[in-house]
């Protein structure tokens, strides 16, 4: 229906030479970063200048259950005009209209629904689980949200336990999912049966060590996070707690499924979520950092470009940390039809929403108002712009 709505309206406002003093198809109000609130059983909704829209109560639990939800992690389908949240605690996915931010639909999986992945052309939802001590965490969901409810396809069993990053690539059409205790990435396969360490392919991030025991959780990198950009899948690791392993972002052939390339950071600067450009050849990731009195350790955002012409090279493009954020967790990248390119990230233990310059890493916003309403806890993040294209 919203899809629908927004062709009718093109239809209606044509596409002519003279546009110089016309507004974009659709006004900047129509722009909305969603942010999990999880201290408060809340997501809120902000615009483009970090000024609350709504605020929506997430309530997924039997009207018998009493406890707190805990949403985590969100997820938006521009396409169909869905966003998703995962309430941990509650065992729960909701699903909610962008038009409306009314519930549609909720499925429960069991205790500690983490990281979520968006099929958004076939409808598709893919589900990752929390902490070990909530029960399994070798089994990733397969969801369908087609006809407007949401409806169990699959359960795959990646072999390893803690499958907590995940990302699905849509010229691929797999799903790659890693462990955050024992360093193993998976390849998933939906269109294919499901078959032992055949489909999902498991592949090793320490091969030297430990190539092949899918039983031994050999956790070195502590991988928390995907993104991919065909053909090359970006792990952030947040190592630092064995050694002096440090914090690193691994550029890996998702094709092949080999390692291509390392960027390291400071051992204790602690990688977080990862978004990829989709203009530029670069990532973004959050670091949560440790020391808060050391630029190189301190809580913050990074761009990382990468090129892949004769021999693969990733460098840093800028880096910026301080003491004032709260250990930076989600984080997505949005850019507008009037040419603006931005970076929004989560301060776990402040409540904040931070804006910064794409291009140049300038912190140019933040959402003090946030503070007190997520109770120090603001987590996943992702935005919506809607198709802006048509004049283009």
């Amino acid at each position: 229906m919203f899809k629908l709505l927004l062709v009718i309206f093109f239809l209606f406002t044509g596409c002519d030479d003279n546009t110089e003093d016309q507004e974009p198809p659709l006004a900047n109000d129509s722009y909305s970063i969603f942010v999990s609130l999880q201290g408060s059983d809340k997501v809120a909704i902000v615009g483009s200048d970090l000024e609350i829209k709504d605020i929506i109560s997430i309530d997924l639990m039997d009207m018998d259950m009493m406890g707190m939800e805990a949403p985590h992690d969100i997820a938006v389908d521009d396409m169909h005009g869905y966003w998703f949240t995962t309430a941990m605690m509650g065992g729960d996915v909701g699903m909610y209209s962008i038009e409306t931010n009314e519930l549609i639909s909720s499925f429960n999986i069991g205790l500690m629904p983490a990281l979520m992945a968006l099929d958004e052309e076939n409808m598709k939802i893919y589900i990752s689980r929390g902490k070990p001590d909530g029960g399994s965490t070798n089994i990733i969901y397969e969801l369908s949200y087609d006809g407007d409810v949401l409806v169990e396809v699959e359960q795959w069993d990646v072999g390893f336990n803690y499958a907590h990053g995940i990302n699905f690539n849509k010229d691929n059409g797999h799903v790659y999912v890693t462990s955050k205790t024992a360093d193993f990435i998976a390849k998933i396969d939906p269109s294919q049966p499901q078959s032992y360490q055949i489909n999902p392919k498991l592949v090793s991030m320490n091969a030297s060590i430990n190539p092949d025991n899918y039983t031994i959780d050999l956790n070195r990198l502590v991988p928390i996070q995907i993104a991919t950009k065909y053909p090359y899948m970006f792990i952030a690791c947040s190592a630092g707690s064995v050694g002096s392993l440090s914090g690193q972002i691994q550029m890996w052939n998702i094709e092949e499924m080999t390692l291509v390339e390392t960027y390291e950071f400071d051992t204790y600067s602690h990688p977080w979520h990862i978004e990829v450009s989709s203009i530029e050849d670069e990532i973004f990731v959050t670091l949560s950092g440790s020391d808060i009195n050391d630029p190189e350790t301190a809580s913050g955002v990074a761009c990382i470009k990468y090129s892949i012409s004769n021999d693969p090279i990733m460098q840093k493009s800028w880096k910026t940390t301080s003491s004032n954020y709260g250990k930076m967790h989600g984080i997505t990248v949005q850019s507008d039809c009037d040419g603006n390119y931005y970076v929004y990230s989560t301060g776990r233990t402040d409540g904040n929403i931070y804006k910064f310059d794409a291009s140049t890493g300038e912190q140019i916003g933040v959402s003090n108002n946030l503070a007190d309403i997520a109770d120090q806890a603001t987590g996943g993040i992702d935005s919506y712009y809607p198709n802006c294209d048509c004049c283009n």
